[in-house]
């Protein structure tokens, strides 16, 4: 336990979660770069499939030894786990830094959801578009400084710009104080030496990089470049 290690003016520790169907040997390129520039790192795993509540569950019982406000980053799925326990648990984070995550629901989730196979994993209904169900389990978060980082990639089961599993415009998240998109696929995204670049740009500054290509929603709720002209946004 180290109490008051946030106001000290020391940095906390950085809470890492990865994405459905990894482990947390996909995010260690990530964790060597953050204990490179001299961050404390508790690299959580946690079985996805098994469900939100399971997840946020095993998070919370791995973080009770750490008494002050922790930095999050985050793929995928991890995410959005990271959002329901800090709805949960006030005053525990300072600034989440989220990877291609589906915020808005995905609809990859909902198609995978219909094959027999799947249709009975509790994953893919926590993570498709059911909007009542998501406004419970996660609430807005307060008191917590967030970035998403979308990816542009391709993937044929898509309809919409995205980094091949989630589409850019799922990662919207309305409280987000900063919202980029870089040029990686979903499962490589946290190995971008931009990314990394970004993710410790944002617990220093609150803000990536001023060079990054920023996004926002338009009234018509389609995703655009700021700055540009109102207008889908196309990506290649």
């Amino acid at each position: 336990m180290r109490e008051g290690a946030a106001d000290s003016g020391e940095q906390p520790p950085v809470v890492v979660l990865h994405g459905l169907g990894r482990t947390r040997l996909a995010m260690i390129p990530l964790c060597w770069h953050l204990r490179r520039q001299g961050r404390e790192v508790i690299n959580l795993g946690y079985f996805g499939p098994l469900g939100l509540e399971r997840a946020v569950d095993k998070v919370a019982r791995l973080l009770e030894p750490y008494a002050e406000p922790l930095d999050f980053v985050t793929h995928s799925m991890g995410g959005i786990v990271a959002r329901a326990y800090l709805g949960r648990h006030p005053g525990r984070g300072r600034r989440l830094v989220q990877l291609a995550p589906p915020n808005e629901g995905s609809h990859l989730a909902d198609r995978v959801r219909r094959i027999p196979l799947l249709s009975r994993v509790p994953a893919f209904f926590d993570l498709g578009r059911g909007v009542s169900e998501r406004k419970t389990a996660l609430p807005a978060l307060e008191g917590v400084e967030v970035g998403v980082i979308a990816g542009a990639s391709f993937g044929p089961w898509l309809s919409h710009p995205g980094d091949g599993i989630v589409a850019v415009e799922e990662t919207y998240l309305p409280e987000a104080r900063d919202w980029i998109v870089l040029p990686h696929f979903h499962t490589l995204i946290m190995n971008g030496r931009d990314t990394w670049a970004n993710v410790l740009h944002f617990f220093a500054e609150g803000a990536f990089r001023p060079q990054e290509t920023r996004l926002q929603r338009s009234d018509d709720g389609s995703v655009v470049r700021v700055g540009e002209p109102i207008a889908a946004l196309e990506l290649g």
